[in-house]
């Protein structure tokens, strides 16, 4: 694993990167191009801390941050596991960096160490992760592949922004398919 790789450590969500991930939220002006879910004003800060408090003591889904290992008081960027099915040893995530911190490498970072922890832990026994993303989404597509997801599929015109319609493409890794 590569110097900058090892900068950087993925550490579970706590109330102390709140704050920061509300600001996140408020100030990304383009939310509606990262989910296909309807979209909801912004809560006020106590519903998010609300919110977020429930989301980590959850036992259905983990919320990791990404850290400088000399700094970990500043995340960088995000990374949630949820809709995990026990019966069939699958999840879904979804990953966010804000506008700041793209273009940086930090996707590869973060999916990287993500990938090793969702399949090494014993809390899920996971066989499969997925994703999914719009068909305008060319740089998480291409993070994807790059790291060995494969198309599941396509929902068509499952994504309206901004009045234009785009396929949702979905993403995944099987245990089986990880190189050591």
């Amino acid at each position: 694993m590569s110097n900058h790789f090892k900068s950087y450590e993925l550490i579970l969500l706590t109330e102390e990167y709140f704050k920061e991930l509300y600001n996140w939220n408020i100030t990304e002006e383009h939310f509606e191009q990262y989910t296909c879910r309807p979209l909801k004003l912004q809560a006020s800060y106590d519903e998010y801390v609300n919110n977020m408090t429930d989301s980590i003591h959850s036992t259905k889904e983990k919320n990791y941050i990404l850290v400088k290992k000399d700094n970990n008081s500043v995340p960088l960027g995000k990374v949630r596991l949820f809709d995990y099915n026990p019966r069939n040893h699958s999840a879904e995530f979804g990953y966010y960096l804000p506008q700041q911190n793209r273009n940086k490498g930090l996707g590869s970072v973060i999916l990287r160490k993500f990938i090793n922890i969702s399949f090494d832990g014993n809390d899920y026994n996971l066989n499969k992760l997925y994703a999914t993303t719009a068909s305008s989404n060319i740089p998480s597509m291409k993070l994807l592949e790059k790291h060995g997801f494969k198309v599941d599929g396509r929902l068509r015109e499952h994504y309206w922004i901004n009045g234009s319609k785009y396929d949702q493409c979905v993403y995944s890794i099987l245990k089986s398919e990880l190189i050591k």
